[in-house]
Formats: C-alpha cells, structure tokens, sequence
C-alpha cells in the first residue's frame, strides 16, 4: 500500500473485467477509495472482498454503460457513498467484431454506446463533481486499433469508429477543463493477453503469443500491469501537468 492517491475516490468502469479489476487493485493500492463497477455481481463482490483484506478502501456498484441512466446513477452513488469522485477511468468497451457485409445499424449502435456515449455521459456527470473539489483526472482507455487500416479493419470498423470518438472527446475535455484542474488524457493500449481475448480467438496465451510474435516489436503481449501503470501515473501528482495526452504503452505497436 502506498498513499499516492490518499482521499481520492475514483471509478473503474468494466472492472469486473480482467483489465479493469488489475487498473482497481492498483489504484486501491496507492490509496484510492475505488468503485468497481461492472454487469456482474459476484466477481464483484469478491474483487472488493479481495482490495478489502489487503487494506484498500472499495465499493462495488452494478452499471451498464450503454445504459443512460446506469451511467448517472453510477457516478450519483458514488458520490453519495465516498462524498465525491475525483477520478474516472472508462475501460469498459464492446469489442464489436461484426462482418462488415453483415453489420446491422443495431450491432453499430451497441457499440457506440458502450465506447462513446456511456463515457460521455459519465463524464458529463461526474464533473460537476470533479469541480466542486477542486479538480479531477479523466482516463480514457484507447486502442492502436484507431491507427489501422487494410480490409480486414472493416471487420472491427465500429469498435475502431467509437474509439476514434472517445479520442477526440479526450481532446475536447482536455482544453475545456483545464481551467478547472480537470486532466483528461487518453492510453494506446497494445495487445494484451486478457481472458476475454483468449476466449475470443479461441487460443492460450503461450499460442497467442507464437501467432502474433512477428507484429510484436519488442517480442511480447502487453501486460494488464502496465495498462495500471499507466493509470496510476497519470492520476498521481507526477502528472499534474499532463493532459489531452496520448500516452502510447503499446510496445512499438503503434509508432
């Protein structure tokens, strides 16, 4: 435990998740009151259990980000429960890998609303909050993804599409809040081996690795660790003067 993060209170969306629960337990261990917030209770409850028995401070509170009034009510409660929020980290996301010839406006739409209009509207909230203590530091969860191009981008098109969004939201609020203290800033996330990728391709990590060893400059997967890192740093006083930052962590990835 540290107290690089003493008296704050911050919000970890989609950290039920495995990318999520690391970014929590991270900031918790630098002394943060942290709301894990998911769709899924128990792993929840026992990720809070978890922080808890450590010495951290956290709460858990249910949210759907592509619901408006989940994102409201998340921010709302936790005001209510720690007395303010002084840090937002969007990392929930919908993957949304759909055949371009086969996307639906409902497909499309699903995924804006998790990776764009969920943000937004928990930014919009959570302001207000932020302002009244003096300041606050949004960290929005980004994709090299958004750099790409080629055919086979049309089959992440939407993912891609609403994560450009949240970049240029990144921006916007970084120059409109820094009168306010306000600090948004914006990760490049490289290829990381969560669960949720395993699942996805249908591989373990060891033939994840071999499969992908030759776009990896420095050789390897991204570490959920240093996504955290990355978090903490930006939300600490070491980046008081940091923002509408693109901080790239992924490897060489994207350059």
């Amino acid at each position: 435990m540290s107290d690089a993060l003493k008296s704050k209170v911050a919000v970890v969306t989609g950290s039920t998740g495995e990318l999520g629960e690391v970014i929590a337990r991270k900031l918790a261990a630098a002394g943060a009151s942290v709301v894990v917030s998911g769709r899924n209770h128990s792993p929840g409850d026992k990720i809070v259990e978890e922080i808890g028995n450590a010495g951290g401070v956290a709460h858990y509170l249910p949210a759907d980000v592509s619901i408006e009034n989940q994102c409201v009510s998340l921010i709302e409660q936790t005001v209510d429960h720690f007395g303010g929020i002084d840090i937002l980290v969007n990392n929930a996301a919908h993957l949304g890998s759909f055949l371009f010839e086969d996307l639906q406006a409902d497909d499309w739409d699903s995924v804006f609303a998790t990776n764009i209009r969920g943000p937004a509207l928990l930014c919009k909230t959570a302001i207000p909050h932020m302002k009244a203590r003096g300041g606050g530091s949004i960290i929005n969860i980004g994709t090299t993804m958004i750099y790409r191009n080629g055919p086979e981008s049309l089959d992440r098109l939407a993912y891609m599409a609403s994560k450009g969004a949240l970049l240029t939201l990144t921006k916007a609020l970084a120059r409109a809040l820094a009168p306010h203290q306000i600090r948004s800033n914006w990760i490049t996330v490289g290829w990381i081996a969560t669960r949720g990728e395993l699942n996805y391709r249908g591989e373990t990590e060891d033939r994840l690795l071999e499969q992908a060893r030759g776009k990896l400059p420095m050789g390897r997967l991204e570490k959920p660790e240093e996504v955290a890192g990355s978090v903490l740093y930006l939300t600490s006083n070491h980046a008081s003067h940091v923002t509408g930052c693109e901080l790239n962590i992924s490897g060489g990835l994207h350059v």
